[in-house]
């Protein structure tokens, strides 16, 4: 009887772990289905890729649900009439190759990818939480042409479970082995005698330097494609602020500063619109469907991200953005970062559902 308790006990104790990865799992083998009717596919090797948060970076929740799409699909690959190129084999070849760059966005990802684990066709997309759901973007690209010939975009309720798969944040490649876990580094302890320097600040001190902080978010909740948009920012103390532009069919533009915003200069405490209603122009929501991703970096001294011009066509609102000058991007926020106080760099990354 007391056997037959404590297993009782055990699996109400381990239920509720086993269930929060269900409702992805369910999402992906949906997504999975999908993908087995693309018809380009068809006798060709297929690779699920990477699943990074809307900042670039990768997180538990990213290589869970890659495996988990990896599954799906290799289970459906036979009867589909299609290959899949493993998970293990795919980070092997990213371990060899060292195909990542700085921020974990590299525009020729699919391309090296398809090469080196002659993968036809590679699946990634992102991973976001928004409020207390979870949007899963995933894309089917030809790795020769690079080429988006799928696409699909799906919510599932976050959970505690998910939640805190989403904010563990990894190193490394993403692929597990090696990877750790990203935590902030534990306060150096304190000296003998050096209570003075965590005590209340002496006469004449200069006061602490406010962090820097910067927000954005848009008039509407989701659009449909060919809806018009309006993007605010602010920031709490004057700054220097560039937003950069991830649309659902991966091409990027940096939006402000623009032609009517030259400088990127913001006042602190005032709200910035783009487009300004002013302006005369509107801002319009492009497909496919998905999620667009609008990134903010706020700097209290003026650093240069991006060039001057706006992709040299005259009277051009925005700058876009080519792969090598997106990687360029990527590699200048990286170390422009490292350099900065802390105190004096911010950023803030938002999701922009966007439907047929």
């Amino acid at each position: 009887m007391r056997r037959v308790l404590l297993l009782i006990l055990l699996l109400l104790a381990v239920a509720p772990t086993a269930a929060w990865g269900q409702s992805v799992t369910a999402a992906l083998g949906q997504v999975a289905a999908k993908i087995e009717q693309v018809p380009a596919i068809r006798s060709k090797n297929v690779a699920v890729g990477d699943f990074p948060l809307t900042t670039g970076l990768m997180s538990e929740m990213g290589t869970f649900v890659a495996d988990q799409l990896d599954a799906a699909l290799t289970g459906r690959a036979s009867a589909a009439g299609f290959k899949v190129v493993t998970r293990s084999h795919l980070c092997q070849v990213i371990r060899e190759n060292k195909l990542w760059v700085d921020d974990r966005f590299d525009p020729e990802l699919h391309k090296k990818l398809g090469r080196f684990a002659q993968a036809d066709f590679v699946l990634a997309g992102r991973v976001t939480g928004l409020g207390r759901q979870l949007a899963l973007t995933v894309r089917l690209v030809d790795s020769e042409t690079g080429q988006q010939v799928w696409a699909d975009a799906l919510t599932v309720p976050l959970d505690e479970g998910l939640r805190a798969l989403l904010e563990r944040q990894l190193t490394g490649d993403g692929c597990g082995g090696q990877v750790q876990v990203a935590a902030a580094p534990a306060p150096a302890p304190a000296r003998p005698g050096a209570a003075d320097a965590v005590g209340p600040a002496r006469p004449g001190a200069p006061p602490a330097e406010e962090q820097l902080r910067v927000r954005i978010w848009t008039d509407r909740k989701s659009y449909r494609i060919g809806d018009m948009i309006r993007i605010g920012l602010r920031v709490n103390r004057d700054a220097y602020v560039t937003l950069v532009n991830i649309g659902t069919s991966g091409e990027v533009a940096i939006i402000y500063p623009n032609r009517f915003h030259p400088s990127h200069f913001v006042r602190g405490g005032q709200d910035v619109m783009v487009p300004p209603p002013e302006s005369g122009f509107t801002l319009t929501v492009q497909g496919p469907a998905g999620f667009d991703q609008v990134r903010a970096i706020a700097t209290a001294e003026p650093i240069s991200l991006h060039a001057s011009d706006f992709g040299g066509r005259p009277g051009a609102t925005f700058r876009s953005l080519d792969r090598i000058q997106t990687r360029d991007l990527s590699v200048s926020i990286k170390s422009a970062r490292d350099q900065v106080a802390p105190s004096k760099w911010a950023e803030d990354v938002i999701a922009v559902e966007v439907n047929r």
